[in-house]
């Protein structure tokens, strides 16, 4: 199980850096932002580069912030019919899923590197950077799920569960008046 459990560290490590870059590219979206706001309103002037840089990242945001929530499994779904099935049954239904998945982010990866040549001479037009800055974070984003998706499906073939390394929850027998402060 070295494997598995090296396979899901790098999924953890680059789900770590992903989750850093989004809280830094969060705060530059909303320094941007509120520079162009005070810029605006109490100078009555304008930046010129400012709403095209905020765009940037939020493309930047939204795919990174889809392979962080893939990661954490926080992308809405349907589990009624999931719930319904036996242990095996969720097990398959689970592998058959990520299945599905890791094809879809393969197609969003590699098209998105296609589209990355199809776009390299373009500018944008307040940054005057090339076109692909911007559209980089489609398929790293497509690979960053990818990383996931490979690491839950090698998780799920195997049943293999992450030993859980976190401190321990305070017993329920330390509780003393049911209300979780002691006496």
């Amino acid at each position: 199980m070295l494997v598995v459990r090296i396979i899901f560290r790098f999924s953890d490590a680059v789900n770590t850096v992903a989750e850093w870059a989004l809280g830094l590219l969060g705060f530059s979206m909303a320094a941007v932002i509120g520079m162009q706001v005070f810029f605006r309103y109490a100078l009555n002037d304008s930046l010129f580069w400012s709403e095209e840089l905020g765009r940037l990242i939020l493309v930047w945001l939204t795919f990174l912030g889809a392979s962080v929530a893939y990661k954490r499994g926080a992308h809405i779904g349907v589990d009624a019919l999931f719930n319904a099935l036996p242990s095996s049954g969720k097990r398959l239904a689970s592998i058959g899923a990520t299945c599905a998945g890791l094809f879809l982010f393969t197609i969003l990866a590699w098209k998105g590197f296609e589209f990355l040549d199809f776009i390299k001479f373009q500018q944008t037009t307040s940054l005057g950077v090339t076109k692909q800055v911007p559209f980089v974070m489609v398929p790293v984003g497509g690979a960053l799920m990818l990383i996931h998706g490979i690491a839950f499906l090698v998780r799920d073939i195997f049943d293999w569960q992450e030993p859980d390394t976190s401190c321990p929850a305070p017993s329920q027998a330390d509780d003393t008046d049911g209300q979780g402060a002691t006496s």
